[in-house]
């Protein structure tokens, strides 16, 4: 069902990144990730072999690319590829690493001083290397990590309603952010990972409980048609009402990381609550998911950050953890618009453009064609799970 989808998708995926002209998470590293999947999933070996062709080209060029900063879309993201492909069995160790890891330190220490603790962009995403690591002394491990807590507590903000942090993007400064990709649940889920881990700190269960509140505080008080706002304003008590259907912001991000910590915490109060949600989150359709319309082109977003595959995707991990009839129906019927709109999207040659209410008078805008948020390698990872019931590649999208 999904095979020449992939099919497809990897032929564009492996020419795209041969060069490691962006050598980030982003772009050319999810490409690698992808590969090595493949491999790990179908082991077939000529996709190890296109793996280690990727790899090796990655540790000729690294030094020759200018990269900025963070974990998605700057150097860091290395850390997490090589640890991943030494998963995967494509490399058999990490030692090409040895002599980058005092910048990913020193990018960490920026990073706890400011509370850059964005999963996609800061502290947190670059932890998954340590936590994941078998390498790493535990000692600096827990340093780490209790360095990372003690800086949230610090930066925290407190009051009746939770703990929680603003936003410190211009365009939502004073905001607090509710999305998965950058927000309180996606600390929680990071933070309930650590505990699942077994990992000690006197401010861990305090920081966990205070954003539990706060994200029941910071719900919508009438049934709408998303429970979670993207954003949430202490000081003039408002909600932009309504959130879109996907992985990044929204109910469905916020409902899986709570049953994450139903399943961590063995708590059987917050088990019902998120049960609740996830009834107003099942009858969501197309109309009212907000997945953008390429209407030029016929066919709906089948990224992963705010489109089909993200949907299909994280309802699926939902549905590993409580096993739902109903739930793997509409789980059904997001596949197959997933794979409707990803064949239209795959005849279309050249540049696809973003829907006129994506672009602006100063620029034109096209969509990312390989990108793992936006473009196929999302997409592509998406459908290596559906074709082979595998969901363990998602952790740096703290989908847990």
């Amino acid at each position: 069902m999904f095979e020449p989808s992939i099919k497809k998708i990897e032929s564009i995926l492996f020419e795209s990144a041969r060069a490691m002209n962006i050598p980030t998470l982003h772009d050319d590293l999810g490409v690698l990730i992808f590969e090595a999947t493949l491999y790990r999933y179908s082991k077939e070996e000529v996709y190890k072999q296109k793996a280690l062709e990727l790899f090796n080209t990655l540790i000729t060029v690294f030094g020759d690319r200018e990269m900025g900063s963070g974990f998605l879309e700057g150097f860091e993201g290395i850390f997490y590829t090589i640890q991943y492909l030494k998963r995967c069995k494509i490399i058999e160790d990490e030692t090409s690493l040895d002599e980058l890891e005092d910048y990913l330190l020193k990018s960490l220490q920026i990073d706890f001083k400011t509370n850059n603790f964005d999963p996609l962009h800061g502290s947190i995403g670059k932890l998954h290397y340590y936590i994941n690591s078998e390498t790493q002394p535990s000692e600096k491990v827990n340093d780490l990590i209790d360095q990372f807590l003690t800086s949230l507590y610090e930066h925290k903000k407190e009051t009746e309603q939770g703990i929680y942090w603003y936003d410190e993007n211009e365009e939502t400064k004073g905001l607090i952010n509710l999305g998965l990709a950058h927000g309180l649940p996606g600390i929680l889920a990071f933070l309930i990972r650590l505990k699942e881990l077994k990992f000690k700190h006197e401010y861990l269960d305090v920081l966990i409980e205070g954003i539990l509140k706060s994200l029941f505080n910071f719900k919508n008080n009438i049934a709408r048609i998303s429970n979670f706002p993207d954003y949430y304003s202490v000081d003039i008590n408002q909600r932009n009402l309504n959130s879109r259907l996907g992985w990044c912001y929204g109910d469905l991000g916020v409902t899986n990381t709570l049953l994450y910590a139903t399943k961590v915490l063995q708590r059987e109060d917050l088990k019902e609550k998120t049960y609740k949600l996830l009834r107003t989150i099942i009858p969501r359709r197309i109309g009212n998911s907000g997945l953008d319309h390429f209407e030029d082109y016929s066919f709906l977003d089948t990224g992963f950050c705010h489109g089909l595959s993200g949907i299909a995707f994280t309802l699926q991990k939902i549905n590993n953890k409580i096993d739902s009839p109903i739930i793997k129906k509409r789980i059904d019927f997001w596949k197959k618009e997933l794979l409707n709109n990803l064949d239209t999207q795959l005849k279309i040659e050249g540049e696809i453009y973003l829907p006129w209410y994506r672009q602006d008078k100063e620029q034109t805008y096209t969509m990312d064609k390989a990108s793992i948020l936006n473009g196929l390698c999302g997409t592509g990872l998406v459908l290596l799970s559906f074709q082979y019931d595998r969901y363990d590649w998602s952790d740096f999208f703290l989908l847990y």
